[in-house]
């Protein structure tokens, strides 16, 4: 009765080991042979050959619901992802259509957050192509009809966000959704902190135990919002002087960060050279936090922008930067825009936004 009774068990935890399963096809292009499980966080589960039809089938065992990658191995290092939510006893099939550019989820079955996966998927694949339409619109175009295409570029992706951040606030109860709004816009995160809030209020109670709600919880209680004090720090400008932002107390500040090696944050330099020429004698000034690692860099990028003030400081840590991480800053080009009594009046203007700002307060 004993061993009857050991056997049964057994049984049992063989069938709750497997209690999740991932089937599916991949169609088009036969260029995988082999698919992984991993953790979010890259830690490997297991793995499963892809059949010369295209088939695989992975089981295993979620004790939580939580986010997974799947990664489909080819030939030469061809490697692409799929991202998951799996949840204990999840049966899941997919249909997935393969080429050498892509990889895409063409059907799903067996869960709602990989429907909803799905369905940012197809979102974000619409988008992409009335981009590259519009690219290659301003490709064509004469010069004096690429500033319109560029606007209607512009337009259309800003409609897209936003279309997008309702698309999640709608589905705040499935984790998907919180993996997918931090992975659209983790880079302009204080931008779109009310959705953030909002969905981590929603979904924090369920899955706090998650990496990615770990993540989100420190950035949704990050002390650098409109409205806050901007906390003080310190550092040394080129020639050798220590600077404190509290120094400046009683003008308007645009704390920037930024770093020479960074495209974009070079890009906008002039944007912020602009700003600084046109408010500098109304009680307004700029100190830049750069997040460079070498000094000769740093110094030459100053001098070829024209950054003409003064108040210029580096760690030469990158993002290890003590400023940058005490100002929770996970993107560059950011910036933030302090009152004279170093109260944050406004977070990430870039561009017109900037001068736009600036001119009303700065009247």
């Amino acid at each position: 009765m004993k061993r009857i009774f050991i056997s049964i068990l057994f049984a049992f935890a063989a069938v709750c080991m497997y209690a999740t399963t991932i089937s599916g096809v991949v169609t088009g292009k036969n260029i995988y042979s082999s698919v992984s499980l991993n953790t979010l966080t890259n830690n490997f589960i297991t793995t499963a050959v892809i059949s010369p039809e295209g088939k695989f089938s992975i089981d295993t065992y979620v004790g939580e619901t939580d986010c997974y990658t799947l990664t489909f191995t080819g030939d030469r290092g061809l490697r692409r992802q799929i991202y998951m939510v799996l949840s204990p006893d999840d049966k899941i099939n997919m249909e997935l259509a393969s080429d050498y550019s892509d990889l895409l989820i063409f059907k799903v079955t067996g869960s709602a957050e990989m429907s909803f996966i799905k369905a940012c998927q197809d979102k974000n694949t619409a988008i992409m192509l009335k981009l590259k339409k519009l690219e290659d619109e301003y490709a064509k175009a004469e010069a004096v009809d690429r500033k319109a295409v560029q606007d209607r570029y512009y337009t259309t992706y800003k409609q897209h966000q936003a279309e997008m951040e309702k698309f999640y606030l709608s589905n705040k109860t499935l984790l998907s959704s919180m993996l997918f709004a931090y992975m659209d816009f983790n880079q302009e995160f204080d931008a779109h902190k009310p959705m953030f809030k909002a969905m981590f209020a929603e979904l924090n109670p369920k899955y706090s135990y998650t990496a990615l709600m770990q993540e989100v919880a420190i950035k949704v209680s990050n002390p650098i919002e409109v409205g806050n004090i901007a906390p003080d720090f310190e550092g040394v400008t080129p020639d050798g002087k220590t600077i404190k932002l509290s120094n400046f107390k009683g003008k308007y500040v645009l704390v920037d960060f930024w770093a020479s090696w960074c495209r974009p944050c070079r890009a906008e330099n002039p944007n912020v050279v602009a700003a600084y020429n046109k408010f500098k004698g109304k009680d307004f000034d700029i100190v830049s936090v750069s997040l460079d690692r070498d000094a000769a860099s740093w110094k030459n990028a100053i001098e070829a922008d024209g950054l003409v003030w003064k108040n210029h400081v580096c760690t030469f840590k990158q993002w290890s930067c003590p400023i940058a991480r005490q100002y929770r800053v996970n993107g560059i080009p950011f910036s933030l825009l302090l009152d004279p009594n170093g109260k944050i009046i406004a977070v990430s203007l870039r561009g017109e936004a900037l001068n736009t700002k600036l001119s009303e307060i700065l009247r």
